[in-house]
């Protein structure tokens, strides 16, 4: 597996096709039962998600800490990771804004590599504890999360009205 920085021109269509992804993915479940994938993507790809994500990323690329990587297979992308290093007084942090493993290279423990080199290059940038989310109907993440020795530290709550 290769890592290289993302290139925001270069790989724009793919982080935003990934990005688009990763939202769904971890939608609030009333989202997902009223837009198919293919809804919920047409939808944010003519909103201002993609510009407004696109904006994100330029501005955390200018904090040298920032982690915005592809994951390739030779030619071929496989994972895609953004980190953002934040200074909270007495407990400077990282956090996961995103991070997808493509699906034919799901299951094969890139998740798993990807996280720990994550928080090995957070460490070494300062951070002393490292934060990611997910979505609650998202399991294998979640799993995947407690495998790793995360613990739950915020909830959301929704109701349906």
């Amino acid at each position: 597996m290769n890592i290289r920085k993302i290139d925001l021109v270069k790989d724009r269509q793919t982080l935003l096709d990934f990005h688009c992804t990763i939202n769904y993915t971890s939608a609030v479940p009333v989202v997902r039962r009223a837009y198919t994938s293919e809804q919920f993507r047409e939808m944010w790809m003519t909103s201002r998600g993609p510009d407004e994500f696109i904006s994100a990323l330029a501005t955390s690329l200018k904090d040298h800490r920032t982690i915005a990587e592809f994951w390739e297979n030779g030619d071929t992308v496989a994972a895609y990771v953004w980190v953002i290093l934040h200074d909270w007084p007495g407990d400077p942090d990282a956090e996961i804004n995103d991070i997808l493993i493509v699906p034919e290279f799901q299951r094969r423990g890139i998740a798993t590599q990807m996280i720990k080199h994550v928080e090995d290059l957070a460490h070494e940038r300062g951070a002393t504890v490292l934060r990611s989310g997910t979505g609650i109907e998202n399991m294998a993440s979640r799993e995947l999360h407690a495998k790793l020795g995360f613990q739950t530290c915020h909830m959301d709550f929704e109701k349906e009205i």
